[in-house]
């Protein structure tokens, strides 16, 4: 018997807190964190003087948009120039119970306080998603250097689920641990779980009917409604999708009514106009922008995600009082999220430089079938010392090399000097999320 997934709450009096509630907890929370990062994070210290505040000058939520506001490149500059946290520490080094590295890289610490509270965010938005104690979970989210594979694994062990750590690969194989351990739940991209289901049937298993999936979590990637659909008719399971970044973690969450994803309550979200950077209205396309009250030890404050989406205030009928973001509309910035990874074109380019015999590139992703494919275009000569003169092994070497680099596989084509033009738009996102 199913398990009913449609109703309750895991932390009712925070899941439905009045507007007037929250915006007194975002006035004590703002200020505090504020003073926090101002006093023991010297590269806060020094960006807050240089913008003119003290600690004094934060009042209220009111005061925010006279924080000056910070962005992934900007992190990237400071560590490294001063490796490797580059000042933004808020707590000494020993008191850090983790780091983690997120895409860029960017060194960022934790500490045991700050576990407590992001798991209890994380049981919430699992619970909103869906999952619920003495669920299987088949957890297929990357376990190295990046916290989503372990910070939901706690998060679910919070909750009371049993959880089957097993990261990403051997999608046949993962299909058979689903059947023979009895997965109610799968946590994961959704176009990796396509890609198992597509393999289950090859290898002659029945995802409907040899499988026990109930319900998947799904974040790191968008979540096309083509997308819902197959998996729905895949599996005959509950779809329902996480929004947040490898650097801030979970931002916002789906609910049973499946009608945009609430707002994580802990936090403080704004939208911002790309361009002239002022707040934008509810209905209004803006940059999703974050505050996080409850890291102390890497504080992130006003933190611009690069993700453009649309605040909703209207009532949601699964009484959570939450905000929604509509959905996300894509990136506002170069950076690009390719199979749950960020891919920046600095960092293609910087692969790239380190060859002489190669020239202009042009990257392009797209999803023809169910998985992103992000493909590569570079002009080669073919006579350099650092790569094979066969232009075969040299599309191989660079296949591996930008792996390593990107931390996505890459599709290369290595063409003649000449037909590839330089512009703006360094990686051309080709997707139809409809």
């Amino acid at each position: 018997m199913k398990v009913d997934r449609s109703k309750g709450f895991w932390n009712e009096p925070e899941e439905t807190m009045s507007k007037e509630e929250k915006r007194r907890l975002d006035d004590k929370k703002l200020v505090f964190i504020f003073k926090h990062a101002y006093n023991n994070s010297p590269f806060y210290k020094k960006l807050y003087r240089e913008a003119g505040l003290t600690p004094e000058d934060i009042k209220s939520r009111d005061d925010i948009t006279r924080i000056p506001l910070l962005t992934k490149p900007e992190l990237q500059e400071a560590q490294k120039k001063d490796p490797p946290f580059g000042g933004l520490l808020g707590v000494p080094l020993t008191e850090l119970s983790e780091i983690f590295i997120s895409p860029g890289p960017i060194y960022e610490g934790g500490t045991a306080e700050e576990d407590e509270k992001l798991l209890e965010a994380g049981a919430k938005a699992a619970f909103s998603c869906g999952l619920r104690p003495g669920d299987i979970v088949h957890n297929s989210f990357l376990y190295h250097l990046v916290p989503a594979g372990l910070g939901l694994h706690l998060c679910l062990r919070r909750m009371g689920c049993t959880v089957i750590p097993v990261g990403i690969g051997q999608t046949i194989f993962q299909a058979i641990i689903m059947r023979d351990l009895g997965a109610t739940a799968y946590a994961g991209t959704p176009s990796f779980l396509a890609m198992i289901g597509e393999e289950a049937k090859k290898g002659g298993i029945d995802p409907i009917n040899d499988l026990k999936l109930e319900v998947g979590l799904f974040t790191a990637e968008p979540l096309p409604e083509s997308l819902r659909k197959h998996l729905v008719d895949t599996f005959d399971m509950i779809v329902r999708q996480m929004y947040g970044t490898a650097d801030v973690g979970g931002i916002s969450r789906e609910c049973p009514e499946v009608s945009g994803m609430h707002l994580e309550e802990t936090l403080v979200v704004e939208l911002i106009d790309p361009k002239t950077l002022e707040p934008v209205a509810p209905g209004e396309e803006g940059d999703v922008t974050v505050t996080l009250p409850h890291k102390l030890a890497s504080p992130f404050i006003r933190f611009r995600t690069g993700d453009g989406s649309v605040l909703s205030e209207e009532k949601c009928g699964c009484g959570r009082t939450a905000p929604k973001l509509l959905r996300i509309l894509g990136r506002v910035d170069q950076l690009t999220k390719v199979k749950g990874m960020f891919v920046h074109p600095i960092n293609i380019k910087a692969t790239i430089q380190k060859h002489p015999e190669l020239g202009n590139y042009e990257a392009t992703v797209d999803r023809p079938e169910l998985s992103d494919v992000l493909t590569i275009k570079i002009e080669f000569e073919g006579t350099g010392e650092t790569l094979p003169k066969d232009t075969i092994e040299a599309q191989k070497a660079l296949v591996d090399e930008f792996k390593e680099n990107i931390r996505v596989k890459a599709e290369v084509e290595l063409v003649p000097k000449g037909l590839i033009k330089k512009t703006k738009e360094q990686i051309i996102d080709l997707r139809k999320f409809d």
